[in-house]
């Protein structure tokens, strides 16, 4: 009903949007939304066929579409600033923040504590209802001390303030309840509200540390400090196991639940050791009082401290038919005939398939991706850790790739495809400071080294920088410091050299950039991919594929003159043919039909504009 709602504001905005924007303008001067307005509604959907008590059933909050988008509009301009005032260790909600972060932050620092001997203690906390839970008062003071305007925490109470609940039940609304706390699910304000409500207990545990009442994780040559990672409502800390420490926390934890109304449940938190015996683990749970487990565990649906391998094949290949089965049948409609061979499906759209590639190399690429982000984020704690640990590459932009076999952690299998990915990136030169000369592709398609292999062996800094051999005010500063005087063979490789970089010139306030090169928008039709590989059911391919479901005789149902195929119907039969011709008189442009749809495609048509939709 809700989604409905929508498509009724969208579809008759000419009727509606006065009053809308009135709405807005009431809101924008008073913060007040009106209670019917902000009403939520309950609907308690069974979780099993049979239901006994009131657990089986999962409750879902229903929120007025009206609110959504006011909600909408304040949400968009929270996402903006959010990045500025979250710490880094809270990766929900916040723009450039990824679910992976924590995953990938979380298995290498314990899998370097295993490998150093020092003990440690992982403590996965859980929160009773937490949504729930918040208090809207503590709420306020985060943002007032945050540094939101009175306006905006006027905004903010408005929409929280004149919530109400009522249970549908057989389709009408009984026993209204006004809210006094907590904060709704399904509401686009609430994820960011409860981030910055959780933020606070990040910057507790940040301000113990820096007067060392606790200590968290010291990773890598850089003792790079990570004491927990947040995700939402999921908290996971990392602490050495002095008991006195461990203390600390459980005191933070409970002061922050009083103030905050996010109390933590004990008795369903996990301790997990790190290079401790049992008894050692038994005092700590004494202390916490809570529950000790085992590893491997699981943190935001992904295995943590266990042994990461590479994608079985078997697995893959079941990854892979789930993908036929649906692309060709959807889902719960039945089976249905494969129209296009899967090798075929899985080859880029340049090449006629639709790009879902193979599943074993789309993970390779997804790994790649995390040596794409690297030189990107260097702000973002899931660098500093992984520099940390691994020291910086010779390039200067990536993090070193020698990792040791004993390594069981997401970077080792991230190194293995360091080779694949520089080989389809590139250099853009800017001020020359970043890019190697010799090593790096920036210029030709091969680093300059392979272009020239015999002034590379005796040049005596291979990692000299473009910027050191190029001067932005002078011509070719020939400062490449060989190693002794080159032969005539050299001689003449230099002077090619020299030629070849005769307009190369450095723009001192650009930087250099890392480039990943595309090759075409990614838009595309797979209905007009379907009739160009001429799989579409058409009666040619049905007298093929099922000859009881085709039509006899052959005959196209809009010429009745001749056979009906993918040529035929699309390209030469006499209606088609005049909305062709039509088509082209309104581009001003003169056509000729093709013998064939592939031909079609193959054809260059500027007059329709370099625009996506034409």
């Amino acid at each position: 009903m809700i989604g409905r709602l929508e498509l009724v504001f969208q579809d008759c905005w000419d009727v509606i949007k006065e009053d809308l924007v009135r709405v807005f303008a009431e809101f924008h001067r008073s913060g007040v939304i009106n209670q019917s307005t902000n009403a939520s509604f309950i609907v308690l959907l069974p979780k099993k066929s049979t239901t006994k008590k009131i657990s089986d059933f999962r409750p879902i909050s229903l929120i007025t579409s009206l609110y959504k988008i006011i909600a909408k509009v304040l949400s968009g301009r929270l996402r903006g600033v959010l990045h500025e005032t979250i710490h880094s260790t809270q990766g929900a909600f916040v723009q450039g923040r990824q679910i992976m972060d924590a995953v990938l932050i979380a298995n290498e620092i314990v899998d370097e504590r295993r490998r150093s001997g020092e003990e440690g203690v992982v403590f996965k906390i859980d929160f009773e209802k937490a949504y729930d839970h918040v208090r809207w008062d503590f709420l306020d003071q985060v943002l007032e001390k945050k540094g939101f305007s009175p306006k905006w925490r006027k905004w903010m109470s408005g929409c929280l303030s004149s919530v109400s609940y009522a249970v549908l039940v057989n389709g009408s609304a009984k026993g209204w309840v006004k809210a006094s706390r907590g904060l709704r699910q399904g509401d686009p304000l609430s994820p960011f509200l409860f981030t910055l409500v959780a933020d606070v207990l990040s910057r507790m545990l940040l301000r113990a540390e820096e007067r060392n009442m606790l200590e968290g994780f010291r990773v890598g040559r850089n003792r790079t400090r990570v004491s927990h990672l947040q995700f939402a409502d999921d908290t996971i800390f990392f602490s050495n196991t002095r008991e006195e420490d461990l203390q600390t926390l459980k005191s933070l934890l409970l002061a922050f639940g009083h103030i905050s109304g996010l109390k933590v449940n004990l008795d369903k938190s996990n301790i997990y050791g790190i290079n401790l015996d049992q008894a050692h683990i038994s005092r700590l749970v004494e202390t916490l009082e809570c529950k000790a487990s085992g590893w491997p565990i699981l943190y935001l649906g992904l295995p943590l401290g266990g042994n990461p391998g590479q994608l079985p094949a078997s697995v893959a290949a079941k990854i892979e038919r789930l993908q036929r089965d649906f692309l060709w049948s959807g889902i719960g409609e039945g089976k249905k005939d494969h129209l296009v061979r899967w090798d075929v499906v899985c080859k880029p759209k340049e090449i006629g398939g639709l790009g879902f590639g193979n599943i074993s190399l789309r993970n390779l690429a997804l790994l790649g991706k995390w040596l794409w982000r690297y030189p990107k984020e260097g702000s973002a704690l899931w660098h500093q850790v992984i520099l940390s640990i691994y020291g910086s590459h010779s390039n200067g932009w990536d993090a070193n790739t020698i990792v040791r076999w004993s390594h069981h952690c997401p970077w080792k299998a991230i190194s293995q495809v360091f080779q694949e990915f520089s080989s389809f990136t590139r250099f853009v030169v800017g001020n020359g400071e970043r890019i190697r000369f010799w090593e790096d592709l920036w210029w030709g398609d091969q680093p300059l080294g392979s272009q020239y292999p015999s002034l590379f062996r005796v040049v005596l800094d291979k990692n000299i920088p473009i910027s050191s051999v190029l001067d932005p005010t002078r011509p070719f500063s020939w400062n490449l410091n060989f190693r002794r005087n080159l032969s005539d063979s050299e001689i003449e490789d230099l002077e090619g050299l020299m030629r070849s970089l005769d307009g190369v010139h450095l723009s001192p306030s650009v930087p250099d950039a890392r480039l990943w090169p595309l090759s075409s928008s990614g838009l595309f039709s797979s209905f007009i991919w379907l009739v160009a590989h001429k799989k579409v059911n058409t009666n040619d391919m049905l007298q093929v594929r099922r000859p009881y479901k085709a039509l006899s005789p052959d005959i196209c149902i809009l010429c009745m003159k001749h056979g009906e195929s993918a040529d035929h119907i699309f390209l030469h039969c006499s209606l088609t043919i005049g909305l062709w011709h039509r088509l082209f008189q309104l581009a001003k442009m003169d056509w000729v039909p093709a013998r064939s749809i592939l031909d079609m495609m193959y054809i260059k048509f500027n007059g329709f504009g370099s625009s996506k939709r034409g």
